[in-house]
């Protein structure tokens, strides 16, 4: 049974400020998985994505708030922590989903941008990203 990796430690070493540039990089990268995610859902048919849809709609909407309350000047420690724990589900809900349907390049593709989101929630953003 594959597990979620714990979250990363090293964002705590970060100014709020960055803290906060690092959350709203990982909202966006996880907004641009879901309008992919989105799309896809449209067209697959299949209940399986639409489910992993709603999750990674959810999930992105309590990041929203959660950035917003940061850029609101409220203090809020927990947030790039839970940002990466949820992207950490969502992802490997969205393999699983995948491996009913190999080879799907689009919800590849979905599982990247959130490695990428995860990666800034840690608080070490790959260099590609």
């Amino acid at each position: 049974m594959k597990t979620v990796n714990p979250p990363g430690r090293s964002h705590r070493r970060y100014s709020p400020q960055h803290q906060e540039v690092l959350a709203v990089d990982a909202l966006c990268h996880m907004g641009a998985a879901l309008g992919v995610l989105e799309l896809h859902a449209e067209r697959a048919g299949s209940a399986m994505v639409c489910a992993a849809r709603d999750l990674l709609r959810g999930y992105h909407a309590s990041a929203d708030q959660a950035v917003a309350s940061l850029q609101a000047g409220h203090r809020a420690a927990g947030v790039l922590p839970q940002m990466s724990q949820d992207l950490g589900y969502a992802i490997e809900v969205i393999d699983r989903v995948n491996d009913d349907a190999p080879d799907d390049l689009v919800l590849y593709a979905v599982t990247c941008l959130l490695r990428s989101a995860r990666s800034f929630a840690d608080g070490q953003p790959r260099e590609s990203a």
